[in-house]
């Protein structure tokens, strides 16, 4: 869903009374850079601990204009021994177009096995018809690769496989340069893309008042778009207004792709999870401000 690959793969609202001791984050603000499927897990997560959440929406998903690509691959989607799937958007887009083109579901028996990057997108893709027979135990790109060499008998068993992987129009590039390397017949195929919402004067005002208490970012694409939506809000100039904004506050990062985006931007995020996914980045962020 971005150039990053950190597969912060969209899960339900997500608050439990584990996660939502009284008092973690309390009177504490939190500004959410996530995309829309994720942002009502963690504020309302995040409001449960107490915090006065602020969505940031940075990340919206719209299907490429160019199809010519995708509508090829569905045509020849026989020939592949498996569709990797990196996120629930993919599998959403990538559905849509193939149901336009056959003109209904898609079914077991006539499509390749699927990969997923993790279970909210497996999850996804059982939902809409697709045999999901591997989920990747890490989620994120290299965890793809991994699972898929282990269900191979190693990096060698992948050498002649055909990869069907439909994903965002701009994304990391990892995981069809490690297949291709292992002897995969891979084909990218942009299904979607992903675009920075205009900010309201809402948010703008936000942005531009004192530093908030904690950051929450869910990829290396919000990063960034966060980071442009904040420069346009304070002024842009000599970037003192995001350095204050990033310095003064406490980052979160869903995940190792999101906090390198944060690192290469001048900021270490105190908070990343061991897994990438929205409970267990809540679940870091109460423990991190329970112990401050």
């Amino acid at each position: 869903m971005s150039s990053d690959a950190e597969r912060e793969t969209p899960v339900p609202p997500y608050a439990s009374p584990a996660l939502g001791a009284p008092g973690a984050l309390a009177g504490k603000v939190a500004l959410v850079a996530a995309s829309a499927k994720l942002s009502p897990g963690l504020t309302a997560g995040l409001a449960a601990m107490g915090a006065r959440a602020l969505p940031v929406p940075v990340l919206e998903a719209r299907e490429v204009a160019d199809k010519a690509a995708l509508d090829g691959a569905i045509g020849r989607l026989a020939r592949y021994d498996w569709i990797v799937f990196t996120s629930a958007w993919g599998v959403a887009f990538f559905d849509e177009r193939l149901r336009a083109l056959r003109g209904g579901a898609p079914h077991a028996h006539d499509t390749p096995k699927a990969c997923a990057i993790g279970p909210a997108t497996a999850a996804a893709a059982r939902e809409r018809g697709f045999h999901v027979e591997l989920t990747a135990g890490k989620f994120v790109a290299e965890g793809v690769l991994e699972s898929l060499e282990r269900r191979h008998g190693g990096g060698g068993g992948l050498q002649g496989l055909r990869i069907l992987l439909p994903r965002a129009a701009e994304a990391r590039e990892f995981l069809p340069e490690a297949l291709a390397a292992a002897g995969c017949e891979v084909d990218v195929v942009p299904c979607y893309e992903s675009v920075r919402p205009a900010p309201d004067a809402a948010l703008r005002k936000s942005l531009g008042a004192s530093a908030p208490d904690l950051l929450v970012f869910t990829s290396a694409a919000a990063v960034r778009n966060f980071l442009a939506t904040a420069a346009e809000a304070t002024g842009g100039g000599d970037g003192e207004g995001v350095r204050r904004l990033l310095c003064g506050s406490v980052a979160a990062a869903i995940g190792p792709v999101t906090a390198a985006a944060l690192a290469e931007r001048g900021k270490i995020a105190e908070i990343v999870p061991a897994a990438s996914t929205v409970p267990a980045l809540l679940d870091a962020i109460r423990g991190f401000f329970s112990t401050d």
